[in-house]
């Protein structure tokens, strides 16, 4: 499904007969399509334009809304194949994958589309929501190797997943992103101009089991679509 952007939208969380309120969100892609910097404008509205390797991150969002609460947690995963041990784990603990590609490397999308496909073999007893991202829309029709029509159509009508197109770098469809794959998840969510974002970062590495906590600045925030 293709999202539409509209500045004024933001996300909260509509009441529901016995809601899960805690999801897992995987973030995977190639490495260098914007995976990292899609989290940091949902999470903290910030856009990160040096890339750094991830190796793996674990973030969190909180929302309440009239007494109901959801928390997110979106890992950040490695776009290097050199961590096939991690990759799996992610997978088989994921509850939502969100799969992004960069709209101007044509292998990222081949790499997404073989990301799909493993966690399909991982997952063959479930009907995991699976969103695909296409990232980076602001390099221009000129500069993309893969037509937004041929995306979505494979996408959605021969792969039945989500389909997205966004710019992390001027926070379009970011969002969109993540309502798209709540509502695959059946998680009910409404447009509304009071909620409260309460962001929680705990970064670990691979070589690293500790995990450090920092507890993000809070405060009250319209988001961006």
């Amino acid at each position: 499904m293709k999202m539409s952007s509209n500045s004024s939208d933001r996300l909260s969380v509509n009441s529901s007969p016995s809601p899960k309120s805690h999801y897992r969100l995987v973030v995977m892609g190639g490495a260098a399509v914007g995976k990292t910097a899609i989290i940091s404008q949902f999470l903290y509205d910030q856009f990160v334009s040096e890339y750094k390797e991830t190796i793996e991150e674990l973030h969190r969002g909180e929302y309440d809304m009239n007494g109901v609460h959801l928390t997110l947690d979106i890992l950040d995963t490695s776009g290097s194949l050199s961590f096939p041990a991690m990759r799996k784990l992610a997978i088989d603990t994921g509850d939502a994958f969100v799969l992004v590609y960069s709209v101007d490397d044509e292998s990222s999308f081949q790499e997404v589309s073989s990301l799909r496909q493993q966690i399909l073999d991982e997952r063959p007893e479930s009907d995991v929501p699976i969103v695909i991202v296409a990232n980076k829309t602001d390099v221009g029709d000129d500069r993309r190797s893969i037509l937004p029509e041929t995306a979505e159509s494979l996408v959605c009508l021969d792969w039945g997943n989500g389909y997205v197109e966004a710019s992390a770098k001027n926070n379009v469809n970011i969002v969109g992103i993540f309502k798209e794959i709540l509502r695959q998840s059946k998680v009910r969510y409404e447009l509304s101009p009071a909620v409260r974002r309460r962001r929680e970062s705990m970064p670990s590495t691979g070589g690293d089991k500790k995990k450090q906590s920092k507890m993000a600045k809070r405060r009250t925030q319209s988001v961006n679509t």
